[in-house]
């Protein structure tokens, strides 16, 4: 079977030949080429559409996977957090800074020095990290659409594209 590309370029070729026919004759010849060519682009969208319905449910497939992955991968850790708590609690209570175990061994030790900022209005301007100005395209598209107006330095793309239900 002709790839979609080469059904397009001829469906294209036949209709620019059409256009040029001088007689009926060769016009209702054209015609029914069309329509031949026609069909096969249509058989060529039921499969593509086919492919597509299958590729979708795929990536659906993957992506629920990849969840299920990641609540797995988070619940691990949290169990992990929750041990490494637990055995610090029993350490403490314990007063035992070390415990030899048959596979390595337990230690207490401090963890690097974090800071939590409550109140960031009160941090002098010196800790400051200058960021740049982020520019909101939603609100940008959206006024566009209401008003038309358009900016310097903005280009709004309105493409066209294809679905398939």
């Amino acid at each position: 079977m002709a790839t979609l590309y080469d059904l397009s370029k001829t469906y294209s070729d036949l209709l620019f030949m059409y256009d040029a026919a001088e007689d009926d004759e060769t016009r209702d010849r054209l015609l029914e080429s069309l329509a031949s060519v026609g069909d096969s682009l249509t058989d060529k969208a039921d499969a593509y559409a086919r492919i597509i319905k299958n590729k979708e449910a795929e990536a659906k497939a993957l992506k629920a996977e990849a969840d299920r992955l990641t609540e797995k991968r988070k619940a691990a850790e949290a169990a992990v957090t929750r041990l490494k708590a637990a055995m610090l609690d029993a350490m403490q209570l314990a007063q035992v800074d070390e415990m030899p175990t048959s596979i390595g061994k337990w230690r207490t030790m401090y963890n690097p020095v974090s800071c939590e900022i409550i109140n960031p209005e009160c941090i002098p301007a010196r800790y400051l990290i200058p960021q740049p100005d982020k520019i909101d395209k939603k609100k940008l598209i959206d006024d566009y659409k209401r008003t038309g107006e358009v900016f310097n330095g903005v280009e709004f793309k309105h493409e066209l594209g294809v679905r398939f239900r």
